[in-house]
């Protein structure tokens, strides 16, 4: 049994402990921990955890293995590095990191400290995310033209001053890290690394100081193009379809619904079965720790996703430039 400390609690900490509290006998959140003593007593009540006051406190303690984080994007790498240096697995929320260098000085960290590092890029265990995954492993699709996807939302039309994701440095370029970054990492899985972009954001409508309408071309390395949008402040829509020259697919409504439409044939609804990706994700985690299969989401390929939204931000700054990616990740190169 794997015991992990929650770190940094608020809506998302719940969501996550609501997926295995009581439900998984490989991991158990046996403590938590937040500046916030309201925060920290409130989670330690719903999920029976007991309150720790700092992370260093967190790390401090032999009962615990793993740290699970859900602290604001700027803190990631430092709570990585902090967490590889006292040996505790890490599983982190998306984005990994606000840039690929702290990405991959976190993800060196780790592996230097053979703790295992996990990203929540939880969409890659819905079925309808690994149906598309088949079918283009599987060259159903035949050659694949382009990608297209959009993952928006209205929640910056709440946003205040003074909540942390309101800020252009947790949020850079809008709703990629919130939203956003879920479609990078799914189209890169998918088709392989980005190697050029040029992105447009602006704010239309959120009254605090972050961008609310996002949008970017990219170039992959095996040739085809791809569109990315991704808005904070409309209704929620989440799509990726896929353009093939024997068939297109969509996944519709966060990848709950695939329709494929092979060429001369009628649209066909795949049959989906029902998951729980948060569930998924962190049994997989669990699993890893006690030497399992790696985790599904490789370091490398979240450093790539993490240079790819550190590229749009770039782009969007400088008017639409087409922005070469560099990393020194399998997963990108320099374009050519």
């Amino acid at each position: 049994m794997l015991r992990v400390a929650s770190v940094g609690l608020g809506w998302w900490s719940d969501e996550l402990a609501r997926a295995v509290v009581g439900r998984s006998d490989r991991l158990r959140i046996v403590a938590c921990a937040s500046r916030s003593p309201e925060k920290r007593h409130a989670f330690a009540e719903q999920f029976g955890a007991r309150p720790v006051d700092r992370y260093e406190d967190v790390l401090a303690e032999s009962e615990i293995d793993a740290v699970l984080l859900t602290t604001p994007h700027s803190l990631h790498a430092e709570h990585i590095l902090a967490a590889a240096r006292a040996k505790k697995h890490v599983f982190v929320e998306k984005p990994f990191t606000l840039t690929a260098a702290s990405g991959r000085k976190a993800a060196s960290a780790c592996r230097r400290s053979g703790v295992v590092l996990a990203i929540g890029h939880n969409r890659r265990f819905l079925p309808g995310a690994r149906t598309l995954k088949r079918m283009v492993d599987a060259e159903e699709l035949g050659t694949i033209l382009h990608v297209e996807a959009n993952f928006s939302a209205p929640g910056a039309l709440s946003y205040t001053p003074e909540r942390w994701r309101a800020s252009r440095i947790e949020s850079p370029a809008g709703a990629l890290a919130a939203l956003g970054i879920h479609m990078i990492d799914t189209m890169t899985w998918l088709l392989g690394s980005v190697v050029r972009l040029s992105c447009q954001a602006t704010r239309r409508a959120v009254t605090v100081d972050i961008d609310d309408t996002t949008s970017a071309l990219l170039q992959f390395r095996a040739g085809m193009t791809g569109y990315l949008g991704s808005h904070f402040a409309c209704p929620y829509t989440s799509y990726l379809r896929l353009y093939g020259t024997k068939a297109n697919v969509e996944a519709r409504n966060d990848f709950s619904e695939v329709i494929v439409t092979r060429a001369g044939a009628a649209p066909e609804s795949l049959p989906l079965e029902p998951a729980d990706s948060l569930h998924a994700e962190l049994e997989a985690f669990a699993d890893a720790c006690a030497d399992g299969p790696a985790f599904p989401v490789a370091p490398d390929e979240a450093v790539h996703d993490v240079a790819i939204m550190e590229a749009m931000a770039s782009s969007a700054l400088r008017s639409g430039k087409w922005i070469n990616i560099h990393s020194n990740s399998r997963f990108a190169a320099r374009f050519r």
